[in-house]
């Protein structure tokens, strides 16, 4: 594989999981909820939400279905301004925002524009 697809995959590793917190909070669950939802648990659910893994797509697809997310639309690659503004939203609508998860996003904002230049 081409480092240039690398970088994709992990650009779209990083969508995924913005795309994904960020539907999950405009419905105002939590990790926990979602995960008994599905009848998996909150580790699963957070580790793609921060892209610490290449999820497989049944996983990703069940979070879909209960979010009401397009599934394809996730693996179409979004402009650096609309994924900054993706987390930007999910910052915006956190409401037990930490330090340590305000330090997480702008990590994570840190690691998108990373990823574009």
């Amino acid at each position: 594989m081409s480092s240039q697809g690398g970088a994709e995959i992990k650009l779209l590793n990083l969508q995924i999981g913005c795309v994904l917190r960020l539907a999950r909070l405009k419905k105002g669950l939590s990790q926990h909820s979602l995960s008994l939802s599905l009848g998996s648990n909150s580790t699963m659910v957070g580790r793609i939400e921060r892209a610490e893994n290449i999820s497989g797509w049944d996983r990703i697809f069940l979070i879909c279905q209960h979010l009401d997310v397009d599934f394809c639309s996730l693996f179409k690659l979004k402009s650096k301004d609309d994924l900054l503004a993706i987390v930007d939203e999910s910052y915006k609508l956190e409401d037990k925002l930490t330090i340590e998860k305000a330090a997480y996003y702008n990590t994570l904002k840190k690691a998108i524009s990373k990823q574009f230049d």
